[in-house]
Order: structure tokens, then C-alpha cells, then sequence
């Protein structure tokens, strides 16, 4: 896939003022904390198709991330889907389910109450049982290993707080602590039981119609740290962040757009919109931000309904960068492409001295990704493999592999 310099005027939404004055000179914290609700299997389940997720109003979605404290850059819209680039990380909104991604210091969790209150007021979903708790068709909600846990907010300090909350909210919810957890690099994951209940409603009709695959979902993500400083460098920009009154004044300047431009020509420069083989030529949009004075975000959508993301802090001592995909990647390639292919190309862009690799999977004796990487496979000379565990999860597999870097010079 390529991206050409159109992407730039074909937002559904953009905030001009935000994208003009947002500053990152203080450090962050670069891993996410990655919420994902699916309400139903696929929108075919949904019972009245004219009340969907993507029925809210942009004002609600708006209202529910300053709950997360954070704010909308700008939005890409397909068929299937919305697309919001934010001030930290992204937000992925289908007609059946939200994937919430967000970095930094954000509550991620404290949007949930709100979420199921707007979700039953305005589209009538009842997805709430006996004792007052949620049973949507499936949750999960997961983190790398926090660098500064300390600097975090509320419950957000501690996995076992999140997870208590966690469980306020939602029945038949199990917590994983996945890897090493006395190095400081392990990964943690809350995963519902499926509510199989949702199926009742699924349209076999539309299915056919719509060629919809949901006993296909697989998710991979690629954790990095310690990048490679020359590869870090390619995402520093030294662009002016202007006052909010300026701004304001000069809101018909195109210069008030420039982190989006400065984004679109990182994403050129890395190759990252050629992460994915054209071989069924797919429609590509993409929305990527530079941040002042470093730091990158992008979201690329592929044949209208995929997603994947990517998200940079490239400040040296704390460096981290983030990909994460629900790109069936054989079958948009035609089966000349895995994700094995995918994660090499993401490492040479990267170069990390650490990463982790997290892979879900529904149908792993079709999924060609998911047999190479538990295979040992060969990802160069440079790394050794630490670990690598499989989770058999209700109706998922999956897959959690840690690579370190044999000589960690560039740390």
C-alpha cells in the first residue's frame, strides 16, 4: 500500500486548534492501555441495523475521551468504520464494536460507565444482567508493563486495582500477568468469556451479502523499546507549537495543519504505508500526526474495514514504539504475505533493543501467521527469543513471544 498526499484534505473532522498547539516536550508514557468491547460478534447480529456504534453523534465520542483525558486530531471515515486519530493514541469505531487505544497518563478505564449508558440511551442495546453488571459478546482489555507506574492516575497504578474494577463491570472476566513479571516486561491481559447468547440474532442472509468473517478475527501487536537512536530520529520534528489565540486567528493558514503534513511525510520517509502487499489492490486511507518536538501517530485503513496503528515516542532513555493490526494479512495479500513478513518490516524500521509480540487468532488451522510464529522462526542474527507461551482463551488462541536484542548497543 501506498498513501499519496491527498489523505491530507479528506478528513471527516479535523481540529484545526488542537492540531496547531499540542506540545509533547513533557515525556509520557509510551505503552497503551488497549480496551476493546466487542457488543456484538458482527454487525449482522445487531438487532435494529439502523441503531448502530457508528449512530453516536462525534459530540458523545468527543465527551467520553475527555473522560480518558484526552482529545480528537481528526477522523477518517469509511463504510464500515471511523477512524479517530488522538491527542494520545487512537480510537476505532465499528457499527458492532470500539477499539480504544491510549497512551500517556489517560483513564482509559473511566470511560466505561458512560460508554454502556450512551450505548443503551441512544441505541437501546441491553447489555447489562442480574446485579447490575455488563455482558457484551466480548472485552478485552490489555497493557505492556508501565515504565513510570508511578506517574500513572487512580487505578491505573496497578494491574490488580484495574482489574478489580474491571470486574465491577463485567461478569466472567479472567486477568493474565503473560511473560517475565520479575524484569519489568511482561504483559497483562483481561479477557471476558464470549457471550454466545449474542448469536441469537445473526442474519445468515447478511452474512452473504456482506462477506462478513468474524470466525476469522485475528489481532497482532508488536511492543517495542530501546529504538535504534537513528531510527528514533526519523520521528523528531522541530516544528512551531502555536497559541491557542493564535491559532484561533490564523485558523484559515494551512501552517495550522502542519503536524499533519510533517506526519504524512514521516510515514512516506519510513516506508510505513508499505507495511502491506497491494495484491488485491485495496483501498488505503491514512491520517498521521508529528508531534512537537518528537513523537508520531497514524492510522491506515485497508479495503474499507481493517485497521492498523502505529504510535512513536522516541525520546532516548524511555523510547517506544507501538503497531497493532486486525489486517487478515493472507488474505489481503493473496497468501504472499504473514505476519512474520509484517514483523520484519516493522523491526527494520524500529530497530528495537526489546520487544513482544501478542497474536489472537480464532481459526489457527487456517491462519498460516499463526503456525510460522509459533514455528522457530529466524528473525535475523541480531535477536534471541525469551520467551514464548500460548494461551488457549474460550474461542481464541493466543500466541505471546519476547525478543531482546543480543548486543544492546543503541540503548
Amino acid at each position: 500500500m501506498t498513501i499519496t498526499i491527498k489523505e491530507l484534505t479528506n478528513h471527516s473532522y479535523i481540529d484545526h486548534e488542537l492540531s496547531a498547539t499540542l506540545d509533547s516536550t513533557e515525556a509520557f508514557e509510551g505503552p497503551e492501555k488497549l480496551l476493546e468491547i466487542w457488543f456484538y460478534p458482527d454487525p449482522c447480529a445487531i438487532p435494529d441495523k439502523t441503531k448502530t456504534l457508528r449512530s453516536i453523534p462525534v459530540q458523545i465520542w468527543t465527551d467520553i475521551l475527555k473522560l480518558v483525558k484526552c482529545e480528537v486530531l481528526s477522523t477518517k471515515s469509511t463504510k464500515c468504520m471511523d477512524a479517530f486519530l488522538l491527542s494520545e493514541s487512537s480510537l476505532f469505531v465499528y457499527d458492532h464494536k470500539i477499539t480504544m487505544k491510549t497512551c500517556g497518563t489517560t483513564t482509559t478505564l473511566f470511560c466505561l460507565e458512560e460508554v454502556f449508558k450512551q450505548v443503551e440511551s441512544l441505541l437501546n442495546w441491553k447489555c447489562n444482567i442480574d446485579n447490575d453488571k455488563f455482558s457484551p459478546y466480548k472485552v478485552f482489555y490489555s497493557r505492556r508493563s508501565f515504565m513510570f507506574p508511578s506517574k500513572q492516575r487512580s487505578i491505573h497504578r496497578n494491574w490488580n486495582d484495574e482489574v478489580d474494577y474491571l470486574n465491577k463491570f463485567f461478569t466472567n472476566g479472567k486477568s493474565y500477568t503473560v511473560g517475565r513479571s520479575d524484569q519489568g516486561t511482561h504483559w497483562n491481559l483481561y479477557v471476558t468469556d464470549t457471550n454466545k447468547s449474542s448469536l441469537v440474532n445473526d442474519d445468515t442472509e447478511c452474512h452473504e451479502t456482506n462477506n462478513y468473517e468474524y470466525d476469522n478475527d485475528e489481532t497482532v501487536e508488536i511492543l517495542m523499546t530501546g529504538l535504534n537512536h537513528k531510527c528514533a530520529d526519523q520521528f523528531v520534528c522541530n516544528r512551531e507549537v502555536k497559541s491557542a489565540t493564535s491559532s484561533i486567528d490564523e485558523k484559515d493558514n494551512d501552517a495550522d495543519d502542519e503536524g499533519h503534513l510533517l506526519g504524512y511525510n514521516m510515514t512516506k520517509k519510513t516506508g510505513l504505508d508499505k507495511i502491506y502487499h497491494e495484491s488485491k489492490n485495496s483501498c488505503f486511507h491514512h491520517d498521521a500526526f508529528a508531534f512537537s518536538p518528537c513523537g508520531y501517530s497514524s492510522n491506515m485503513i485497508i479495503d474499507e474495514k481493517y485497521y492498523y496503528t502505529l504510535h512513536v515516542t522516541p525520546e532516548k532513555g524511555w523510547s517506544y514504539a507501538s503497531f497493532e493490526s486486525n489486517v487478515p494479512v493472507n488474505a489481503v495479500s493473496d497468501n504472499k504475505q504473514d505476519n512474520v513478513d509484517v514483523m520484519q518490516k516493522i523491526l527494520k524500521v524500529f530497530q528495537p533493543t526489546e520487544f513482544c509480540l501478542t497474536f489472537f487468532c480464532k481459526d489457527i488451522q487456517n491462519s498460516r501467521s499463526f503456525q510460522r510464529l509459533i514455528s522457530d522462526i529466524d528473525i535475523g542474527p541480531k535477536y534471541t527469543k525469551i520467551d514464548k507461551i500460548i494461551y488457549d482463551l474460550d474461542d481464541y488462541q493466543l500466541l505471546y513471544l519476547r525478543f531482546e536484542m543480543k548486543n544492546s548497543e543503541n540503548i
